[in-house]
């Protein structure tokens, strides 16, 4: 089952012409613009690269530095992104509309970092600035935030203590046990999920106190749904302790299925990112070390809240979305636009259902017989593959070429997901 709540949540910084810093040197007009393009669609890898390969200047200008910004956030570097952004912005005369973009950056740091009441003062700033007009794309993706910085303001950030390592059985179903408030459930584990999400029935029966928001949330299917928040004191999972922990509070019907199926919560990407590491082993069971290894591949990016992870098929590296809650995996309208021909001479044209929070949806798709790919350096083979031939995204966020599920990652004996240096490793 796939639902990622990230659309009404997802900041996309656009990038104008900017100001180079008084007496740097200017890099090459086609090389900023290359540049920007791969900030864009979110290439966030190539864009490491590209930054990386740059000849050292004495002061490097301003397109660059914010950039760097970009990708260290993108890299779960908040504190570092944060810095980059201070230090640009202690610079003279920088344009305005530079400036909103590096605070439209800062507001998804410390939303990462749990410090609510400093994003929202952040956002307030923005909204109040006469260059983010009400029909300005900053202006939007703030106000889309704003009312789950206002419900979460006044609480302290989320504090997690790990007290050791864990091994938890997951049994058939995948589901991680867990406590809140003492009390033991089976939430689905799902990176897909920005926020980890939870029953407004079990909310309820756990006393906790539920705080009006009416965000607007986009699933899977790209229907919009509306949510309230709640935070939980304390929740455990195995020997990981956390305070403060985050929830949406979704009405009960979203969270409960055609076939009877219910799940009363999702651990979302704020609690399984604090766990430093989650590791899946075939037979079920779901290892968090204490101490995990240090992982040098670094394969795993961010947009906001959202792994990302490169795809490459035959030649060709493609951006897609890393999923442990969606069971299979499917490719998205830009993949099937640049491989057409291909696939309609292959491929069996169908109608897909995609299903998950919000409902299903019928989406006009091929069907491939097998796919053969390479995902964090192994090789991965599906069969049975639904390509969508339509988009179910608006244009500015269709840039996504699949979404990777269960099929792929638990074709090894074990996955592990490090969030600590952004690396999916398969043994």
């Amino acid at each position: 089952m796939r639902r990622s709540i990230s659309t009404a949540l997802r900041c996309i910084t656009g990038l104008g012409l900017l100001a180079a810093s008084a007496g740097a040197e200017v890099l090459p007009d086609t090389e900023i613009a290359e540049l920007q393009a791969l900030h864009q669609s979110r290439n966030f890898f190539a864009l490491r690269e590209r930054l990386e390969a740059l000849p050292e200047l004495p002061s490097q200008p301003a397109e660059v530095r914010f950039l760097e910004a970009v990708v260290q956030q993108a890299f779960n570097q908040p504190e570092a992104s944060n810095q980059t952004i201070e230090d640009l912005l202690g610079l003279e005369e920088l344009p305005q509309t530079l400036v909103l973009q590096l605070r439209n950056i800062r507001v998804t740091n410390e939303l990462r970092l749990h410090r609510y009441s400093a994003a929202l003062e952040i956002a307030r700033t923005i909204l109040a600035s006469p260059v983010a007009g009400e029909d300005s794309a900053i202006h939007k993706q703030i106000f889309a935030k704003l009312s789950l910085l206002q419900a979460l303001a006044n609480f302290p950030p989320q504090e997690t203590e790990i007290r050791g390592s864990s091994r938890l059985a997951l049994g058939n179903t995948r589901r991680v046990p867990l406590k809140i408030q003492g009390r033991s459930f089976q939430f689905a584990l799902d990176t897909g999920a920005n926020f980890s999400v939870i029953m407004r029935s079990e909310a309820e029966n756990l006393g906790l106190k539920i705080l009006p928001a009416s965000l607007v949330v986009s699933t899977s299917t790209a229907k919009q749904v509306l949510a309230d928040v709640t935070v939980a004191e304390q929740v455990e999972i195995g020997k990981v302790l956390y305070r403060h922990a985050v929830f949406l509070v979704f009405p009960d019907e979203l969270l409960t299925f055609p076939d009877g199926q219910r799940i009363p919560g999702l651990v979302g990407f704020p609690l399984v990112e604090a766990m430093g590491e989650v590791r899946f082993r075939r037979d079920n069971v779901l290892e968090i070390p204490k101490n995990p290894p240090v992982r040098t591949s670094k394969n795993l990016a961010l947009d906001e809240l959202e792994p990302l992870i490169q795809v490459r098929y035959g030649k060709d590296d493609l951006l897609c979305r890393l999923d442990t809650g969606a069971p299979q995996t499917v490719f998205y309208e830009p993949f099937f636009r640049r491989f057409q021909d291909r696939i309609e001479s292959s491929g069996q044209r169908i109608t897909a259902e995609a299903g998950g929070v919000g409902g299903m949806q019928e989406i006009p798709a091929y069907r491939l017989n097998k796919m053969t790919l390479t995902i964090a350096a192994a090789g991965v083979t599906l069969r049975q593959v639904d390509i969508y031939s339509q988009p179910i995204r608006e244009p500015q966020d269709n840039f996504l070429f699949c979404n990777v599920g269960l099929d792929v990652l638990q074709q090894y004996r074990t996955y592990s997901i490090n969030f600590r240096d952004m690396a999916l490793v398969f043994k």
